[in-house]
């Protein structure tokens, strides 16, 4: 059985299949819940209500969870380790030190 990238599901998410008498939801957490739903309009209502409930619980920083990551500024390919004024910072201590 080949195996799936997870990364782009996001925490939130919450997994549904159904049969031929019910639609079953896995809400994962430290001990997954697996419940389930009459096959019916009400049935499908209720699972749907189940996953915007899920997404309205997020913080708001994970609600988009395609945003793309914010840029970092590459220093000879790398991104830096500190920022300007930190290193500005550590100069003058160095300085000060007769280090530099």
């Amino acid at each position: 059985m080949a195996m799936l990238d997870t990364s782009p599901i996001p925490s939130h998410a919450v997994t549904l299949w159904a049969d031929d008498l019910n639609i079953y939801a896995i809400i994962p957490g430290p001990i997954p819940h697996v419940t389930k739903f009459p096959r019916n309009e009400g049935g499908l209502g209720k699972a749907l209500q189940l996953l915007r409930t899920r997404y309205e619980e997020l913080p708001a920083p994970k609600r988009n969870y395609t945003a793309p990551p914010p840029k970092l500024t590459l220093k000879n390919g790398k991104p830096p380790v500190q920022t300007d004024n930190e290193r500005e910072a550590a100069l003058a201590v160095l300085r000060k030190l007769g280090i530099v």
